[in-house]
């Protein structure tokens, strides 16, 4: 009875310090990064993109250089919730184009971002990784002259190399012979990403924005329409050019705006130290501690397992639950007494250590006298 008072307290200890001491719930988590390596170009002519100019965010170049307009494109991005279940990628861009007198003025902004999406927390579990996209903004078209203008967003993508490529595909172009707004707006959602383990994967986002402005005629003298896209940002370059009349009074009414991805991570299948027991799993404790009774990879631990846990109070394991070998039923270290020998058991004890005694004795000397011998024989 004493013994399974000590069994009992010792466990009741080991438990308190597992719970104080286990290790915590897995939580998997996903992590966003986002290198702009955008591009623009301006040109004479619509939709030409045949020179690329690398993104400058620090000045917002693709202004054109050597020229009196005010073609302007500018790009930010933000993530946020990294390190949690789910997190986000946002982007907010612009783009304004202005013909000088008789000419014509295209500028284009190509959005590019390089992704990395870490997913860590897994254990070695599957997971899926559900991505959503959305994304709005404004084509507008100023009349401040004779000139005509449009602006057309020309596609979203998304692609992740571990699985499918996401894509809104093309939206609307507004008419250069037209003037006023026209929001647009667009998503995807569900989209799944399957995998297992901690993974990085890499992708990239791409967003083409495009504006073309021209003043032509006697009556234009420089009061061409301006072209712009809205798409988060509402002025550019913060010039009375970029207007945000049409903008102001919609997008910022009904946002968010721009682009927005967000990436959430979930696990899909058994993993140990959930706190569920899952199919394959004979216990699970919600942490992996070896020796609290539920190992580190969730099978039971129990006197008579071969594997000794000081944790359970067990000072031993032989593998079995019998008593009197040297561990008990209880895992706990028997003392073994030597049964006293009757009196013609001590005698037979003595005789047997008395020949031993005289064998040890004599041996040395029959192995010198063969030795003698031989060495007589070689003379």
């Amino acid at each position: 009875m004493k013994s399974l008072r000590v069994l009992a307290h010792s466990l009741a200890l080991a438990l308190l310090v597992a719970a104080l001491f286990a290790s915590p719930v897995f939580g998997q988590a996903v992590s966003v990064s986002a290198v702009n390596n955008s591009l623009c170009f301006w040109s004479d002519t619509d939709n030409d993109q045949s020179t690329p100019v690398a993104y400058d965010p620090s000045n917002l170049s693709c202004v054109e250089t050597g020229a009196a307009d005010l073609n302007v494109f500018g790009v930010t991005s933000a993530t946020s919730g990294n390190g949690t279940s789910a997190a986000q990628l946002d982007v907010d861009a612009a783009l304004v184009v202005d013909a000088n007198p008789a000419s014509s003025e295209y500028q284009a902004g190509r959005i590019l971002y390089g992704l990395t999406i870490s997913i860590t927390g897994t254990s070695g579990g599957a997971w899926d990784l559900t991505v959503d996209q959305q994304m709005q903004g404004l084509l507008a078209t100023v009349d401040d002259g004779a000139g005509l203008a449009n602006a057309s967003i020309t596609g979203v993508t998304a692609a992740l190399n571990l699985g499918p490529s996401l894509s809104f595909g093309t939206l609307s172009s507004w008419s250069s012979g037209s003037t006023g707004s026209v929001p647009f707006s667009a998503s995807q959602a569900g989209d799944v990403i399957q995998g297992v383990g901690d993974t990085v994967l890499t992708g990239s986002l791409e967003i083409t924005l495009d504006a073309y402005s021209e003043c032509g005629g006697l009556f234009c003298l420089g009061l061409a329409d301006e072209g712009a896209v809205l798409f988060g940002i509402d002025d550019v370059s913060g010039s009375i050019f970029v207007t945000a009349d049409q903008y102001s009074t919609w997008g910022r009414a009904v946002g968010p705006d721009g682009y927005q991805a967000s990436f959430s991570v979930a696990l899909t299948g058994p993993i140990c130290g959930d706190g569920n027991t899952d199919s394959g799993e004979e216990c699970d404790d919600g942490g992996t501690v070896d020796g609290d009774g539920c190992s580190s990879i969730c099978v039971n631990e129990f006197c008579g397992d071969d594997v000794q846990q000081p944790g359970l109070g067990e000072q031993c394991d032989d593998g079995n639950t019998d008593d009197g070998d040297g561990c008990s039923s209880v895992c706990l270290i028997e003392v073994v007494t030597v049964p006293a020998l009757s009196a013609p058991g001590l005698v037979g004890l003595g005789a047997a250590l008395v020949a031993t005694a005289l064998f040890a004795a004599l041996l040395p000397r029959r192995s010198r006298a063969r030795a003698s011998g031989g060495r007589s024989q070689d003379r």
